[in-house]
């Protein structure tokens, strides 16, 4: 059996551009090797956990990368080849808030799925997808999220509609838990998704601001790498257009006329 261990985080929030869920997918053993040189790493810089909205700007404990651009280079690089050097494959779905609520001025699309959920099914979908090319079950993935995102409800809702066999129930962490252990210690491949996330949100913002025109040379380099590895070129979104149609599709009824 192979099993195949899945952890999401989400990058951006309902009030940014887009929201956008992150999988991360590998075997057991490569998420055990994953770990130990991801805190080895951290360790060596004197770093508790990467958050990359604290790392980016600059805050708290990652205050002295201001006046350190080579040091803060070369934490991000040896974190990107943990990245690739131990996951199998990887899924980000960006789902433009914008277009989001403007299809729910039409279709009650809020009370049917949010956002969150909206992206984290589109992530799941395309681990299946693959899973099954790689002759793994998908009773042999298991989901874990990072725990406190808004409307996790509404996924689990929604989990128990698209895999019925519940033998796929997802678990639900917090960064810092006592998953599998006496004391609770960092879930590290949360940070790995994180890092997806944030470098998503900011390479969506950039494809919004060239509005179509060839983007690939100006995304930040740690984006360019990610953008390499498995899985990263069925990475997808869900914008106005897209969101419009699966409302039609999935049959969620329209609001009444006021």
């Amino acid at each position: 059996m192979a099993v195949m261990t899945c952890y999401s985080d989400a990058g951006g929030s309902l009030s940014e551009l887009v929201l956008s869920p992150a999988t991360l997918v590998s075997t057991p053993s490569r998420w055990f090797e994953f770990e130990k040189r991801w805190n080895d790493t951290l360790a060596a810089h004197n770093i508790s956990a990467l958050h990359m909205r604290d790392f980016a700007h600059f805050r708290g404990e990652y205050e002295t990368f201001r006046w350190d651009e080579p040091r803060r280079r070369r934490l991000l690089n040896a974190l990107l080849w943990i990245i690739e050097e131990c996951i199998d494959y990887s899924a980000a779905v960006a789902v433009y808030i914008g277009g989001y609520n403007r299809a729910d001025c039409t279709y009650r699309l809020s009370e049917s799925m949010r956002p969150y959920t909206m992206g984290c099914m589109g992530c799941a979908s395309r681990v299946t997808r693959w899973a099954k090319t790689q002759g793994i079950d998908k009773r042999d993935l298991i989901w874990i999220y990072e725990r406190g995102d808004q409307d996790q409800n509404d996924l689990r809702k929604h989990w128990d509609i698209a895999y019925p066999d519940g033998a796929v129930d997802p678990i639900f962490l917090k960064k810092k838990d006592a998953y599998l252990s006496d004391a609770p210690r960092y879930i590290r491949p949360f940070e790995a998704a994180d890092l997806i996330g944030y470098e998503n949100l900011h390479a969506h913002r950039l494809i919004r601001r060239k509005q179509g025109n060839q983007v690939f040379s100006d995304l930040r380099r740690p984006m360019q790498r990610l953008m390499k590895m498995n899985g990263a070129d069925e990475w997808g979104y869900f914008g106005e257009a897209d969101i419009q149609r699966a409302c039609a599709e999935w049959g969620i009824p329209l609001r009444a006329a006021v």
